[in-house]
């Protein structure tokens, strides 16, 4: 067994690891949990070494693990099992009465262990079943000792998936389960123990953590929309391919599997839902592109087309730019004016007429500079550039601009839609690479 001052290096290491993988765990309590006496916390994640060191590192008191032996394969493994105090059990089988004898006598010792849901268990109902294994070792220990009381708590874990920006490890410790004393006779006790799990039950799948019902199902329709046009995509690329893809829906197992991961792994549900909104928001913007690419100028569809409008709008980006400059000062004098404010009290063929003048006057004060500085053949040059670089300055501010967005678009267009498909196909892989977790864990039950 471990104590307290055994498990401080062991904790301090956890600790240490942890900081370097830039993880942060926070510690959310429902309730206050005793620093001494049985204690028996009931998780509602899946079992795994990683999240047993994070309890073992969050949790104020030194606990003990009920583990699958499946984790404590590999030496390291067998190592941070037995530095946990690790009680392995044979995750296809009911618990063993050793095993049972093993918690009991932690619970009976007055120390704290602690149970995880086991996710093959998906068949049976995951929370129902680690509720009638928790609730059965406390009423073992209370039976086996009158007047001894197990404080159960529920905890929940939320770790952020391996690629998610997220770095916070969330524990969530429920209060204890509230009971009331004990009955002395024998239906009595099995009505308590009965209502022991059923309270436990409710508890676990109320995770702190889990996504609204609703959200779930609209995340199981999206995720159905998605694969059916995927599938609709792939078979209209097949010649002579009558199949249609609207009869398509998500197979049971993949509803259950999403059902249950929402009280047991929301972590993970909630990284596809994320990775489903990306997809998403990324074939909204090319349907966008796409439609307003479709509305503007037949030229655009046809390379030739967008390769003469490519280079009007690279070669005539220093003549644009040379207006402006020659009609920054008309720009400002105007503007200080008043002369651009829709509600300019002066008449429109007023206004045209000073606008006129300060252009003019403008184009008189440059012309007599650069003829100054650089000579009359100069000034011969620059005089008609003056008003045909301000007139190219308007056409490409209204047209050139509008295109450019435009070319650039169906430009775009072709890699956007090569990387929706990776996103969607990613998304696929990782959805039949959890089911195909979910089947091997199942199996191994078994």
């Amino acid at each position: 067994m471990q104590n307290g001052q055994g498990m401080s290096p062991f904790r301090w290491l956890i600790r240490a690891w942890l900081a370097l993988s830039r993880r942060r765990i926070r510690l959310l309590r429902g309730g206050d949990t005793p620093a001494e006496g049985p204690e028996l916390f009931v998780v509602s994640h899946p079992a795994g070494l990683r999240e047993a060191l994070v309890l073992a590192s969050a949790l104020e008191r030194p606990v003990r693990f009920l583990l699958p032996e499946s984790l404590a394969r590999a030496p390291l493994a067998r190592f941070l099992a037995a530095r946990l105090g690790g009680i392995l059990f044979d995750a296809g089988k009911p618990l063993s009465q050793e095993v049972l004898r093993q918690a009991i006598d932690v619970l009976t010792a007055g120390e704290a262990l602690v149970m995880f849901a086991d996710a093959s268990a998906a068949s049976q109902n995951s929370a129902a079943a680690l509720a009638v294994s928790a609730g059965s070792i406390a009423w073992r220990v209370e039976g086996q000792h009158p007047g001894r009381r197990v404080a159960i708590h529920p905890v929940h874990l939320f770790l952020p998936e391996a690629g998610t920006p997220s770095r916070e490890i969330l524990i969530y410790v429920d209060a204890a389960i509230d009971r009331p004393p004990t009955g002395t006779a024998t239906t009595q006790l099995e009505s308590d123990k009965q209502s022991l799990i059923a309270a436990l039950e409710s508890r676990l799948r109320d995770n702190a953590f889990k996504l609204h019902p609703a959200d779930v199902d609209y995340f199981l329709a999206d995720l159905e929309e998605t694969l059916r046009s995927g599938l609709r995509e792939e078979w209209s690329s097949l010649p002579d391919w009558k199949q249609d893809a609207e009869g398509f829906v998500l197979s049971r197992q993949v509803v259950e599997w999403a059902r249950q991961s929402n009280y047991l792994n929301p972590s993970l549900l909630l990284s596809l839902r994320v990775d489903l909104e990306d997809y998403r928001s990324l074939q909204r913007k090319c349907a966008l592109l796409q439609l307003e690419a479709e509305q503007a100028d037949s030229t655009l569809l046809s390379g030739w087309g967008r390769a003469v409008l490519w280079a009007e709008t690279i070669v005539g980006l220093p003549v644009a730019l040379f207006g402006l400059i020659n009609h920054l000062g008309i720009g400002l004098v105007l503007f200080l004016a008043g002369s651009f404010r829709k509600e300019n009290p002066r008449p429109r063929t007023r206004e045209w007429i000073i606008r006129g003048i300060v252009a003019l006057a403008f184009y008189a004060i440059q012309i007599f500079l650069v003829a100054h500085w650089w000579g009359r053949a100069v000034a011969g040059y620059y005089a008609p550039a003056l008003p045909v670089s301000g007139v190219y300055l308007w056409r490409y501010a209204r047209l050139a601009r509008p295109q450019a967005r435009l070319l650039f678009a169906c430009t775009t267009l072709p890699a956007m839609k090569k990387k929706i498909k990776r996103l969607r196909q990613g998304l696929r892989e990782d959805l039949d690479r959890v089911l195909a977790s979910e089947e091997e864990k199942a199996g191994a039950a078994r």
